[in-house]
């Protein structure tokens, strides 16, 4: 069974639609959730150093 979903995911990664939307969801969706957190990350370490 690990192999038909193995074949079944190499079958999608060469489908050119597939990579075009993976990409897209890699640079657009995913890279902005990152710099949402990353920045509320830096706003509590900021916060942190202030009060001390």
């Amino acid at each position: 069974m690990p192999l038909d979903y193995y074949d079944h995911f190499l079958k999608q990664r060469n489908n050119k639609i597939f990579t075009e939307v993976t990409n897209v969801v890699r640079q657009k969706i995913w890279r902005e959730t990152f710099n949402v957190i990353e920045s509320q990350e830096w706003e509590d370490i900021t916060e942190r150093i202030r009060k001390n």
